[in-house]
């Protein structure tokens, strides 16, 4: 015999004491009229409203101790989500008197969380990350900050030419740009929390610029995601989440 599993050690899940941050505080203006008397985090996709199934995914991951930013129509995202204790999970609000963006939301947090990286997220993206496998990937490195990041491809649909005075130098026929972008979600260590001032206005990229050379660091992934910030999102959403839903 050279080792011995067991059901219990193969379905046990590791919890984690890491606060998440999830931001639910927009107008959601691009979903209107959906959105004129209801938050875009409840509005359903499938049968259950966008943040319960972002909140689900954190759950399944291990990691119950939760805070959520409001600002618009913020009673009813509170009566739906309560304490948390539906889910067996801790939840707690920060207000955001006028909007301050993704990364001035921070400086609303307690001053009292654990000394440990908080992982924050858009309230409106839904995706398959392994949420675990991020937060593994800040530690191991020792980042002040992790921005998780999607390829983004986009075609020009004509011939580029290259140029020197009036010479062709080159002629591509409809090249693909290929780039990096910020899928919004973070790892962001107590170090930078908590150097943003109460009620500044700042979002999350211009925040992460000021610490660049502390090592910021991106994850690249490649799993389902989907940033339902425009009604053909919503629709795509729709179609989406059964097989969203499925492991």
């Amino acid at each position: 015999m050279v080792g011995l599993e067991t059901i219990h050690h193969l379905t046990e899940i590791t919890k984690y004491n890491n606060p998440v941050f999830l931001m639910a505080g927009g107008f959601g203006t691009r979903l209107k009229p959906l959105t004129d008397h209801c938050p875009k985090p409840l509005l359903k996709i499938g049968d259950k409203p966008i943040l319960e199934t972002v909140l689900l995914r954190f759950i399944k991951a291990g990691f119950h101790n939760f805070y959520i930013s409001t600002h618009y129509l913020p009673e009813m995202i509170e009566e739906y989500f309560g304490d948390g204790s539906k889910w067996g999970v801790n939840i707690e609000y920060v207000f955001e008197d006028s909007p301050l963006g993704t990364g001035g939301a921070l400086g609303l947090l307690p001053l009292d969380l654990p000394d440990l990286p908080v992982i924050m997220m858009n309230g409106d993206v839904l995706t398959k990350i392994d949420l675990e496998a991020v937060l593994a990937f800040h530690n191991n490195n020792n980042a002040i900050a992790t921005m998780c990041v999607r390829e983004y491809e986009y075609q020009v649909p004509f011939g580029v030419i290259e140029s020197e005075g009036n010479s062709i130098i080159s002629m591509i026929e409809k090249p693909i740009h290929r780039y990096h972008v910020n899928a919004g979600i973070y790892v962001v260590s107590r170090e930078i929390i908590e150097q943003v001032n109460n009620n500044e206005v700042v979002d999350m990229p211009t925040l992460l610029e000021r610490y660049l050379s502390n090592n910021v660091l991106m994850f690249p992934f490649h799993d389902y995601w989907l940033d339902v910030g425009r009604l053909d999102d919503f629709k795509r959403a729709q179609n989406d989440i059964q097989m969203f839903n499925k492991e």
